[in-house]
């Protein structure tokens, strides 16, 4: 009985004579290294235009490949690819579908096909905050495309929305893990703020923690919440409509992340965006149109070394 006391006393005294390990998470970059992200989407979209309740599916998936080209004080300089790239948006009004690998006649895929292995230049800090340098490269190979001059330009302008220097620079971060710059332990938290791809008005408030370490694996968490900056803002949407924002939410990212190097392997995000969107009138939109909605979002990224 009295070696029993005394293990149990031995265990006890254990967990305060070795503290949890601190451990400096960041990205580490060598020239010459590749990674390859692919991404999936699972994207629902409720809302309600005049009274009537519509759904819709958007499905999106992706690939694109990282390679390191140099090394900095702060972090790395890499080239970026996208290698393919396929969307499908089911709704009341049919499905629309665009596809790197789909049918080379059809306009959306023959302009989404150009914009593969472009080279964009990227740099990544050792916290995972990028810079975007040439997003414009994505579509230099649009004016050989034999598009109509009004096609053209339409083209051009939803491609800025979609992939301009901002938009591209909050697409990527969210494919990365952002880190303290001090030296955490399990059960610490640290803090960042991004904006949304599309230069929506809306800023994501992250907490970060790390959850768990076992020798160079490591689970990071993030919660984070998403709120409207200016509501009075206008962004400009695909085919010319302009609109204001009043959505908030929040989102819940776990990743999988490797502790010695800092790149994660995997990486699960889930988010809810609720509140409405103001379609601003003009064209076919005679008065200004409040819409109701709510986007739940689910999107795995994995990544890999070559």
């Amino acid at each position: 009985m009295k070696r029993i006391g005394f293990v149990l006393i031995f265990l006890a005294a254990s967990a305060f004579t070795f503290p949890a390990k601190e451990v400096k998470l960041e990205y580490v970059f060598k020239v010459g290294d590749e990674y390859t992200l692919n991404q999936t989407t699972n994207q629902t979209i409720k809302q309600s235009i005049m009274g009537m309740d519509q759904v819709a599916e958007n499905l999106i998936s992706g690939q694109m490949k990282y390679k390191v080209t140099a090394v900095t004080a702060t972090g790395a300089k890499l080239e970026m690819r996208f290698l393919k790239l396929k969307s499908s948006l089911k709704s009341v009004m049919g499905e629309k579908a665009m596809d790197t690998e789909g049918d080379s006649e059809n306009t959306e895929n023959k302009v989404l096909k150009s914009m593969m292995n472009k080279i964009v230049l990227i740099s990544i800090s050792k916290q995972g905050i990028v810079e975007v340098e040439n997003s414009d490269n994505l579509w230099t190979g649009m004016d050989d495309l034999g598009l109509d001059e009004a096609t053209l330009a339409q083209m051009k302008i939803v491609m800025e929305q979609m992939m301009g220097k901002k938009s591209l620079k909050n697409s990527l971060e969210q494919a990365m893990v952002y880190y303290s710059d001090k030296k955490v332990k399990q059960g610490d938290t640290w803090f960042s703020k991004n904006a949304f791809p599309m230069d929506f008005p809306i800023e994501s408030n992250n907490t970060w923690s790390l959850a768990n370490l076992a020798g160079d694996a490591a689970k990071v968490n993030n919660d984070a919440t998403f709120a409207t900056l200016d509501k009075n803002k206008t962004v400009n949407m695909p085919g010319g409509i302009q609109a204001k924002m009043d959505l908030a939410g929040n989102q819940a990212t776990k990743a999988d992340v490797n502790a010695k190097t800092g790149w994660p392997t995997e990486i699960h995000i889930t988010s809810t965006l609720k509140g409405k969107m103001t379609l601003l009138a003009g064209g076919m939109i005679p008065t200004d149109m409040d819409v109701p909605m709510e986007i739940l979002t689910q999107i795995t990224y994995t990544i890999v070394k070559k």
